[in-house]
């Protein structure tokens, strides 16, 4: 019996021969990948382009904060003598400072026109009526030279005065801008 006969590999390997067209295809892929390789590249950041970053504020007052906003956007509310302990988010500021860059500040501050010891007794309700004034203050101040973009910290300081830092570490840190240390109560305890 005759075998069937196999067939024959038809592929013939031609010489490599680079032709104009060949090279013109070459030069239009690597034209269109090293354009891609470029668009990829990062763009350097916008001096003017705003960047949430988070609030802290800290009160150097003998009031209780009740609560506070920086350009509409709410802080928290701090306790007489301190503060810092909490963020909330966020103001819009711009990456690079610029002079004349102001926040909108709104707050309430109150306190207890009687002692403890006269309060310990009564309800909440009547210890509103008769022992607690509050009011609610606004202004425009400017933020603080900063260098680098960090938290907003807001002070509320003695006579309704306001101060806003940039800054990424508290008063406790002696290299902090503002050169406050951290509030501390000059007040006697209160006695039972």
């Amino acid at each position: 019996m005759d075998a069937e006969p196999r067939p024959s590999n038809t592929c013939e390997r031609r010489p490599e021969v680079i032709t104009p067209t060949h090279l013109l295809s070459m030069a239009i892929a690597a034209t269109a990948l090293l354009s891609l390789l470029c668009a990829c590249r990062p763009a350097p950041p916008d001096p003017d382009a705003l960047v949430g970053v988070s609030i802290t504020g800290i009160n150097y007052t003998d009031e209780g904060v009740q609560d506070f906003f920086v350009d509409g956007a709410w802080g928290a509310n701090l306790p007489t003598y301190g503060g810092g302990g909490k963020t909330s988010c966020c103001v819009m500021l711009p990456r690079t400072w610029r002079p004349g860059l102001t926040v909108k500040v709104k707050w309430t501050i109150g306190h207890y026109t009687r002692p403890w010891s006269y309060r310990k007794h009564l309800s909440i309700e009547e210890e509103g009526r008769c022992c607690w004034t509050q009011r609610s203050l606004e202004k425009t101040v400017p933020v603080q030279k900063y260098d680098r973009l960090e938290d907003i910290q807001i002070f509320f300081l003695p006579d309704d005065q306001i101060e806003a830092w940039v800054h990424h570490s508290l008063p406790v840190d002696p290299a902090h801008p503002s050169g406050r240390p951290y509030p501390r109560d000059p007040r006697p305890p209160e006695e039972e």
